[in-house]
């Protein structure tokens, strides 16, 4: 065994190693010239440029999305970048950061004594490759955004139990979370699940957690412009098997070989956190409570998938498997760990059998759990490498328009006579992009 001085570098540089792979492979893959939904922003950036953007183009929905905060962040980084798509990127890396180093905060304040494989399973799952969408588009900067409000309200939520400061930062975790990506709004029952299960907070607190719940809501869909895909909301109420098909495929996503194989990684990981939830339950219910910020972070991803598929599966099950959205499944094994390793502390093993079966069964879901992750982040870097040299054999169009055929533009964005104008727009701004 090493000693404590001597170890502590070695888990320093074990949980760092994650985030290091993750940027040498958006260096290497990222994009750096718009792609579709990015396109949705040069008009802004020229409004941004002629002086006369106003907070009605910030409040305008894309698709079912308020992304407000997202685009604040993304006009500022290419104000003074001249749209550096790859500040985007490194952006993105950076609000991840801050997403791990929260988890951690949560995981000391729950935890008596924490184990350097927990932090070391928090990082990989936190830069999973897996998430290779979301690392090599600047424009899914509204999902991270998003998360790290969810995250920060239930760290406040539990960190300052009863105390106004933090209602104050939990609430404004939540206003973010909802006005950066549509799941956001799930981050408010999340929230209300950890002031339900610690005592500190008293009824008035809950009521103008409410309160302010209600009032972004109605803020959120005020004005609200119905979607193409709210034509067929109900869909999911006819194809009851599509729509518990989608959301088992995106809860098992994180750690699902293939999209066939990801509802079965789902209901094993739902069965294991039911499991360590019953455990702890009867062993601690106080230890329970305790916990109850990762019992909130599970039902937010839960309740994602569910609102998710309600919109989505009409489009098919297997679009659950999209990488951009395991950024906020993967709370759900990460959760799931947690209650695991608390649930098998509290259970001592008394006698031989025991511990043999209690040592059979970590090493069992440990060794499932490597493969699973291996496996994953391998099909993450090949897709994203894939999906780069795609997207850049199109990059020409950006330097020469002129000669640009619709179906290479068709790469870039799926309407070319949308995209025309806005290529000479970027001209007229002096923003110019090249191929690497």
């Amino acid at each position: 065994m090493l000693p404590a001085l001597g170890r502590k570098p070695l888990i320093v540089m074990a949980m760092i190693l994650p985030a290091v792979l993750v940027f040498h492979y958006i260096r290497k893959f990222g994009l750096t010239i718009p792609y579709y939904d990015q396109w949705e922003l040069v008009p802004l950036l020229e409004k941004m440029h002629n002086h006369t953007l106003t907070l009605s183009d910030l409040w305008r929905q894309h698709n079912e999305h308020r992304i407000i905060f997202p685009k604040i962040l993304m006009l500022v980084l290419a104000h003074f970048s001249n749209w550096n798509i790859f500040l985007e990127l490194c952006a993105n890396m950076v609000i991840a950061t801050f997403i791990f180093l929260f988890l951690l905060s949560i995981l000391r304040s729950t935890s008596d004594i924490t184990s350097f494989w927990m932090k070391i399973f928090f990082s990989l799952m936190v830069f999973s490759m897996f998430q290779y969408e979301n690392w090599s588009w600047g424009w899914q900067m509204q999902i991270f955004l998003s998360v790290l409000g969810s995250v920060v309200a239930i760290w406040a939520a539990n960190k300052w139990k009863g105390r106004g400061i933090g209602l104050a930062v939990a609430v404004s975790g939540a206003v973010l979370s909802s006005y950066s990506f549509n799941t956001g709004l799930v981050t408010w029952p999340a929230v209300l699940v950890v002031m339900l299960l610690r005592k500190e907070w008293k009824r008035k607190h809950i009521v103008i957690l409410l309160l302010a719940c209600i009032a972004t809501i109605l803020l959120y869909y005020y004005n609200f412009a119905k979607c193409r895909s709210h034509s067929f909301l109900f869909f999911f109420l006819k194809h009851p098997y599509l729509y518990a098909r989608f959301v088992l495929t995106y809860l098992g996503a994180s750690l699902g070989l293939k999209y066939y194989f990801a509802p079965i990684v789902a209901l094993i990981i739902l069965a294991l956190i039911s499991l360590a939830i019953i455990n702890i339950w009867r062993f601690d219910r106080q230890k329970l409570r305790e916990l109850a910020p990762w019992l909130a972070l599970a039902l937010y991803a839960i309740i994602a998938a569910c609102i998710t598929g309600v919109g989505r599966t009409v489009n098919g099950w297997e679009q659950a498997f999209a990488s951009r959205y395991t950024t906020i499944s993967f709370f759900l094994p990460l959760s799931t760990a947690v209650l695991l390793w608390h649930s098998i502390k509290l259970n001592p093993a008394r006698n031989k059998k025991k511990r043999l079966r209690k040592l059979l069964f970590t090493v069992t879901i440990t060794a499932m759990f490597i493969l699973l992750y291996i496996s994953t982040c391998f099909t993450g870097v090949q897709e994203m490498g894939i999906r780069a040299r795609r997207i850049n054999r199109a990059a020409f169009c950006l330097t020469y328009p002129q000669i640009a055929d619709d179906w290479s533009l068709k790469i870039l964005y799926p309407e070319p006579k949308v995209i025309r104008p806005r290529i000479k727009a970027l001209s007229d701004m002096g923003i110019k992009f090249s191929d690497r």
